[in-house]
């Protein structure tokens, strides 16, 4: 038989892990669920204050990431970084990723499973 690959973004880890958790019960199918992140670097895990502590762009400060230089005035142009945001979900890209490596002939239920927990594929 042929395998397949299909990529699944969530907008919640709860329900990728559903999702995956469901697909577990058919023993040809392969789940993964990741995290991506929008841009590339590394989170910010320490507090950075504006006047006492150096930083390097608006990035730092309001997306909390520590981007590589290249991508930094990308970053600093998202709606995000200026903090006018309305925090309308839309806007925020699905950051959770489901892998699925299953058997050609199950496509459609692994679709149909996907879409039942609010993935897209």
């Amino acid at each position: 038989m042929n395998q397949r690959n299909i990529l699944a973004y969530f907008r919640s880890v709860e329900d990728a892990q559903k999702a995956a958790s469901e697909l577990q019960q058919y023993n040809s199918i392969e789940t993964q669920v990741d995290r991506i992140a929008f841009y590339p670097g590394d989170q910010l895990n320490d507090q950075v204050n504006p006047i006492t502590s150096r930083f390097d762009s608006l990035t730092d400060l309001t997306l909390g990431s520590l981007v590589n230089d290249n991508a930094e005035v990308l970053a600093a142009a998202d709606v995000s970084a200026s903090g006018m945001a309305d925090g309308n979900r839309t806007a925020i890209p699905p950051n959770i990723l489901l892998t699925v490596v299953m058997n050609e002939d199950q496509a459609p239920q692994v679709e149909n499973i996907i879409k039942k927990y609010n993935g897209m594929t």
